[in-house]
């Protein structure tokens, strides 16, 4: 009997022995199913269905850890994290969050002021819509060059070729009209920053929130049309066709962007330079000889009233100078001069294959240079912004600025130049042309426009030399 017990019952040692090999096997298991967990992808290992890691995995390794330790315990999984009163309070404070809550404030309050002072589509009216409908009376589009008829705010001053594709919309009532009119110009907004790919929607909100892009809206004004043919002269800008027609169709509707002719000339670009030139001439006489150049000869001297009512009227460098006490006629030709400056840097940077600064000094100098100078015009600040950021940052909020520089202080009204205003002119646009010059406004907006280009050239280097 002790025989048979000794022979049924192994030794304590070859016991240990054998416990010792079962336990190296579990240990191979375990090696074999991490090696599995690490082959399968992270999004396998992250699913609660996986055969390898999930209670089956925890069970495993429980047993495994008890038998080292001689404790079989299961831990726990993990919990996801809750959301708590502290995080919410650290989104709240987002400066983000505030700096669009904002935008969107002083948008609001800047709607409302239109529909107070009754200036909605007020510069669609005057300088499109009533153009228009003389063109298909078979009437000249333009008034005579006079002050008496350019300084009502809203004179037709733009080439016929807006004129002629706005033409249709009049068949249309006003209201509808105007509806459809600036639904077309928040469209181009947004499409500007699709054409530059951004994707970031808190770029759109500020963009569409932005004072540029609301005064267009609010006023009607077809510049807003031009942002994105600015854009797309940037996007096709190794199409030489293309981005030449473009660029001419943009100075033919509006003149004061011929600076870019000087971009595509210093990246090289000849082909599409002389593309652009075509296209402006074409985009000048052609719509001209359409309406049989009804006010073609009259229209450089209507420019030129325009420059003497407006220049030292607006938020133009030939503003700020006329406040401290320069003749408009000066006052027009340095605000010319500094958009000559700014073209001939523009020109230098191209030369020297820097071409997205190239362009963003060549808008800057459009936009600056120009003699007569809206809130609007900053819009075409959009492009170089949206190509040197195409997601959201400081640099965008910073167009929330353009509210401040609104906000500055101005010269009294005259009180005395109501007395023969108009009953189409508002009163606000009437005392704003008949007042003495506001030098901190029109300052202010320079300042930061010029500090904003300033911050996306340093961006377009930075990005240029980190390539």
């Amino acid at each position: 009997m002790a025989t048979l017990l000794r022979v049924a019952r192994p030794p304590a040692r070859a016991r240990a022995s054998e416990a010792l090999r079962g336990l190296g096997a579990t240990d191979g298991v375990l090696a074999r199913a991490g090696a599995g967990e690490r082959r399968r992808p992270l999004a396998d290992r992250s699913s609660g269905h996986s055969r390898s890691h999930g209670w089956g995995s925890h069970r495993l390794r429980a047993s495994a850890d008890g038998m080292k330790r001689g404790v079989g315990e299961i831990p726990t999984p993990s919990r996801k994290p809750r959301v708590s009163a502290k995080g919410l309070g650290a989104a709240a404070l987002n400066w983000q969050v505030w700096v669009l809550a904002l935008i969107a404030l002083y948008a609001w309050l800047f709607v409302r002021f239109g529909l107070r002072e009754g200036v909605i589509g007020f510069d669609f009216e005057g300088t499109l819509w009533n153009p228009a409908q003389a063109i298909l009376d078979g009437l000249s589009p333009y008034p005579a060059p006079v002050v008496a008829e350019v300084e009502v705010g809203n004179p037709a001053l733009y080439p016929p070729l807006l004129m002629l594709v706005v033409a249709p919309l009049t068949v249309l009532p006003w209201p509808i009209g105007l509806a459809l009119w600036t639904a077309v110009l928040g469209t181009a907004v947004a499409a500007t920053l699709y054409i530059l790919d951004v994707r970031d929607v808190r770029c759109y909100l500020v963009a569409l929130a932005s004072l540029p892009t609301v005064s267009g809206l609010v006023f009607g004004n077809g510049t807003l049309l031009l942002v994105p043919l600015v854009a797309l002269a940037w996007r096709w800008r190794e199409h030489w066709l293309r981005s030449g027609v473009v660029v001419g169709v943009a100075i033919a509707a509006k003149l004061f962007l011929w600076p870019l002719l000087f971009w595509l000339l210093a990246t090289r670009r000849y082909r599409a330079f002389g593309a652009a030139v075509v296209a402006t001439g074409a985009g000048l006489i052609v719509p001209w000889a359409l309406i049989g150049f009804a006010g073609f000869s009259a229209y450089p001297d209507l420019l030129r009233v325009a420059e003497e009512v407006y220049a030292v009227h607006s938020y133009s460098v030939a503003t700020m100078l006329g406040a401290l006490g320069t003749d408009t006629q000066l006052a027009s030709r340095s605000a010319l001069a500094l958009g000559v400056v700014l073209t001939a840097v523009a020109f230098y940077a191209g030369r020297r294959a820097a071409d997205s600064t190239s362009l963003s000094l060549a808008v800057l100098a459009a936009v600056l240079g120009s003699p007569i100078v809206w809130p609007y015009y900053f819009a075409l600040l959009l492009v170089p912004v949206a190509i040197a950021r195409p997601r959201f940052s400081v640099l965008w909020a910073s167009l929330g600025l353009f509210y401040v520089a609104e906000l500055q202080p101005r010269s009294e009204f005259d009180a005395g130049a109501t007395c023969c205003r108009p009953e189409s002119v508002p009163l606000h646009v009437w005392l704003f042309n008949n007042s003495p010059s506001g030098l901190w406004p029109a300052l202010a907006y320079a300042a930061l426009a010029a500090a904003l280009m300033a911050l996306t050239v340093r961006a377009m280097l930075r990005a240029r030399a980190a390539s």
